[in-house]
């Protein structure tokens, strides 16, 4: 009885010493979350990821400019710099965009409000393309989106270094 104590109080410490240890990621259901900062260590933009069925990797990025969508894989050939129509679905929601590519990613600015509040409460987002449909499970998607958000909150001001000027929005 008094090793499985003394095992349960080292585990209980390992386990505090290693989440405490890579503070700038945070794991919400199948999400990754974590704030990204340039060479000069200024904060850029917080994400949030996931890999889907297919070897996509969907993520989300918060940064000054607002919340984007960002879709990756090794296997798609895309030309970069064109633009491809795409419908996005959440829930009984659609929305209709261009979405940006580069070699082999998509990304395209999360700008209807009415799609990202049906993106909060949706369990599966559907990307459609001219030639497939993608599908990302949301699950956990809500608490992440919030995560996500309050990531970018607390960082957006972190590395200001002037205190007599105001932050910057």
């Amino acid at each position: 009885m008094k090793g499985r104590a003394i095992f349960f109080s080292v585990f209980l410490l390992c386990g505090a010493a290693q989440a405490q240890s890579d503070d700038k990621t945070v794991l919400i259901g199948p999400w990754k979350i974590e704030a990204s900062f340039t060479k000069e260590q200024k904060f850029d933009r917080c994400m949030m990821s996931r890999m889907v069925d297919n070897g996509v990797t969907a993520s989300f990025a918060r940064d000054n400019s607002g919340t984007a969508l960002i879709m990756t894989s090794e296997r798609w050939k895309l030309d970069s710099g064109k633009t491809y129509p795409v419908e996005f679905l959440a829930g009984k929601t659609s929305w209709k965009t261009d979405v940006t590519a580069t070699a082999d990613t998509v990304r395209v600015a999360l700008t209807d409000e009415r799609f990202n509040k049906a993106l909060r409460n949706a369990n599966r987002l559907d990307v459609k393309g001219a030639g497939a449909t993608i599908s990302v499970p949301l699950d956990k998607s809500a608490a992440a989106l919030a995560r996500l958000e309050s990531c970018y909150e607390n960082n957006r001001n972190a590395s200001e270094t002037n205190p007599f000027e105001a932050p910057k929005p």
